[in-house]
C-alpha cells in the first residue's frame, strides 16, 4: 500500500502517531494543548491500569485524544467534552465484537464526569489523504471495508460516517480497520434508524441520509464514495456545499473519470446508486449492492449493475427465467404457483437440487434455503419441509397455497370452510383433515411471522386435538368450527336459517320462539344443547370464539 499520507484540516476523529503528524504541523496539525477546552489527564490512570502518557495533537471535534499504556501496549484514550457523548448500547456492542476489521472497544466509563472509551492505538495513522492503486483496494482494502461493515451490521450498528479518516492502517502496514463510532445507531427494527443528521459528513453520505433515513445500505453509499476518494485522492465532490452535494447526488450518479479501472467504476457505481426502493427485493438488480455483491465482485463474477438494467421483467422486480413442465417462468409467484398446483413435479425440483442450482447463480441466501431443505427431507415430512420453503423463496407471500388449492390468505380460506360447514357441505373436509394432521396452519403462522406465538400455540392445539381424537365425531366437528372461526376471524353463529353475532341476539330469537310456542322453544334449545346435555359443535365454538371459555367451564361445573 501506498504510504503518501496527508492531512488536511477537516480531519476527522483519527488517531494517529504523533511523531507522524508533527512532520505536517505547520499547515494540518491543530496543536489542543495550547488551547483546549477538554479535559487535562496527564498521568491519570484509568481502569487501574491504562497510564496516561501524553496528548495527540489531533482535533475530534468531539474529544480529545490521549496516548495510554498498561506497561506492555499503547491504547488510545478518547476522552469526549460532552458529559452525554457515548451512546451505551453502541459500545456495548462494540466490546463484544472481536473482528481484525473494526477497532476494539477495551473499556469505557467516566473520569472526571466525562466519559471515555479506550480504544486501539493505530502508529500507522489513518487512510486520509493516502491513495492506492486499483489492485490494492480490490484485494486488500475492499475485502476488509466489507467484512468490517457485515460484521458491524449483524451486530445491529449503522457506522453513519465511514471515511478515510475513520478507516486506519493495522500496525502491520496491511490490513485497514473501521473506527469512530461516535455518531453510530443501532438499527431499531433490524433495518433503519432515524435520527438527526449530526455529524455526518455530507460529501461521504448517501441520499436518504439528508432526510434523516439512516440504512445498513447508507453504509455502502459511503463505501463507494470512499473507495472513489482512495483511488483518486480527492471527493467526486470537492468544492461543493452540502446543500449542493445534497441536491446532486439525490438526482445524478456519481460522475467517474475516465482513467479509473472499468470494474472499479461497475462497484463505485453499483455502490452509490441513489434509489433504495427496491433495497429489500434481493432478486431486482436495480438496488444498491452490499455484502454479497462486493464478494463476487471481489472474485470476478460478472453482475447486473443497477441503474443499467431496463425491460418489464426488472421493473417488476421478476426472476431470471425458470423452465417448468414445458413453460417459462420469470415471475416468482407464478413460478411458486406453478409449482404448488403440480405438487409432486414441485416437490422434485425442490429435493433434486434444481431449484438451489437456479438460485445460486443470483441469489444466494435463496439458494441456502433450497440447500437446507434438500438436507431435511432426509427423515422429514416432504410435504411440510416444501411448503415452508415456498415462503422462504417469497418472503412476502401471504397467498396460501397447498397442493393446488390458492387462497389469498388464510382468513379467505376459514371463510370458505365456515360456510361449507353452515350448509352441511362436506366437500372441504378431506382438505383441512390433512391440514390438520400434518400441522400445515401452524407452520403457515409461522412462516408469517415467528411474534405470533398465541395464534402458533392455538393451532398446535386444534392440531393435536384433531389427532388424538380423530374418531370423535362431535369433537372433530367442534374442531372444524374453532379452526373456520379463528382463520376467518368471523364472529357468527348460523341456525334455523338465521345468523347471530351477538348473545343478545340469539337470546330475543329464543324469546320469540317460546312466545310462538313451548314446543317451538324447546326444539330450539335441543338444537343448541342435546339429551345429553352436549353444546351443539358450532353453538360452543362460536362461545369460545365470543371468548366465553370461562362461562362456559362454570356452567358445566
Amino acid at each position: 500500500m501506498s504510504d503518501h499520507t496527508q492531512l488536511n484540516r477537516d480531519l476527522n476523529a483519527t488517531v494517529l502517531n504523533s511523531q507522524a503528524a508533527a512532520e505536517f504541523s505547520d499547515s494540518t496539525v491543530l496543536n489542543l494543548q495550547a488551547g483546549g477546552q477538554g479535559v487535562q489527564m496527564l498521568g491519570e490512570v484509568i481502569e487501574g491500569k491504562y497510564t496516561v502518557q501524553t496528548r495527540l495533537n489531533i482535533s475530534t471535534g468531539e474529544a480529545d485524544l490521549y496516548i495510554c499504556s498498561d506497561g506492555t501496549d499503547q491504547y488510545v484514550a478518547k476522552v469526549y467534552r460532552r458529559k452525554v457523548a457515548i451512546k451505551e448500547e453502541v459500545t456495548e456492542k462494540l466490546k463484544a465484537i472481536d473482528s481484525p476489521y473494526v477497532a476494539k472497544v477495551y473499556a469505557t466509563g467516566e473520569i472526571k464526569s466525562f466519559p471515555y472509551e479506550i480504544i486501539p492505538y493505530y502508529k500507522n495513522g489513518s487512510l486520509q489523504g493516502r491513495t492506492f492503486t486499483y489492485e490494492q483496494l480490490k484485494t486488500g482494502v475492499i475485502p476488509a471495508l466489507n467484512e468490517g461493515l457485515r460484521v458491524l451490521h449483524e451486530n445491529g450498528i449503522i457506522h453513519k460516517d465511514l471515511k478515510p479518516s475513520n478507516i486506519m492502517l493495522a500496525d502491520n502496514g496491511r490490513d485497514v480497520v473501521i473506527i469512530d463510532f461516535g455518531i453510530s445507531s443501532i438499527r431499531e427494527d433490524g433495518n433503519t434508524v432515524v435520527v438527526t443528521r449530526t455529524g455526518m459528513t455530507p460529501e461521504y453520505s448517501a441520499p436518504e441520509t439528508f432526510k434523516n433515513l439512516f440504512l445498513g445500505e447508507s453504509d455502502y453509499y459511503s463505501l463507494g464514495v470512499t473507495l472513489y476518494e482512495l483511488y483518486c485522492g480527492h471527493t467526486p465532490y470537492a468544492r461543493m456545499t452540502p446543500d449542493e452535494i445534497e441536491q446532486f447526488v439525490s438526482v445524478q450518479k456519481l460522475p467517474l473519470p475516465a482513467e479509473m479501472d472499468d470494474e472499479l467504476k461497475v462497484l463505485i457505481s453499483a455502490l452509490t446508486y441513489p434509489d433504495i426502493t427496491n433495497r429489500k427485493n434481493k432478486l431486482n438488480p436495480n438496488r444498491r449492492w452490499g455484502y454479497e455483491e462486493i464478494l463476487k465482485w471481489c472474485v470476478g463474477i460478472k453482475q447486473p449493475v443497477p441503474g443499467e438494467m431496463t425491460g418489464e421483467a426488472v421493473m417488476n422486480g421478476d426472476i431470471r427465467p425458470y423452465k417448468f413442465l414445458g413453460e417459462t417462468y420469470t415471475d416468482k409467484k407464478k413460478l411458486l404457483k406453478a409449482l404448488t398446483d403440480h405438487w409432486e413435479e414441485g416437490k422434485k425440483q425442490l429435493f433434486r437440487g434444481l431449484l438451489s442450482a437456479y438460485f445460486k447463480g443470483f441469489d444466494a441466501e435463496t439458494a441456502g434455503f433450497c440447500l437446507d431443505a434438500e438436507a431435511e427431507a432426509d427423515g422429514g415430512d416432504e410435504d411440510i419441509i416444501f411448503f415452508k420453503t415456498l415462503y422462504k423463496i417469497d418472503p412476502a407471500m401471504i397467498t396460501f397455497l397447498w397442493k393446488g388449492k390458492q387462497y389469498k390468505d388464510v382468513a379467505e380460506l376459514g371463510n370458505e370452510f365456515l360456510e361449507t360447514l353452515w350448509k352441511k357441505d362436506p366437500s372441504m373436509n378431506s382438505f383441512v383433515d390433512e391440514l390438520l394432521e400434518k400441522g400445515v396452519l401452524s407452520q403457515y403462522v409461522l412462516c408469517m411471522s415467528d411474534e405470533d406465538t398465541q395464534k402458533v400455540s392455538a393451532l398446535k392445539a386444534l392440531e393435536s386435538s384433531h389427532r388424538a381424537f380423530a374418531d370423535d365425531s362431535r369433537q372433530k366437528s367442534l374442531n372444524y368450527y374453532l379452526l373456520a372461526y379463528m382463520l376467518s376471524g368471523r364472529k357468527a353463529f348460523r341456525i334455523r336459517g338465521t345468523e347471530f353475532s351477538s348473545i343478545k341476539e340469539l337470546m330475543y330469537s329464543l324469546k320469540a320462539a317460546l312466545e310462538k310456542s313451548y314446543e317451538d322453544f324447546e326444539k330450539f334449545c335441543h338444537e343448541l344443547i342435546d339429551i345429553k346435555g352436549r353444546l351443539d359443535p358450532q353453538f360452543e365454538g362460536w362461545l369460545l370464539a365470543l371468548g366465553k371459555k370461562e362461562e362456559l367451564e362454570q356452567w358445566r361445573a
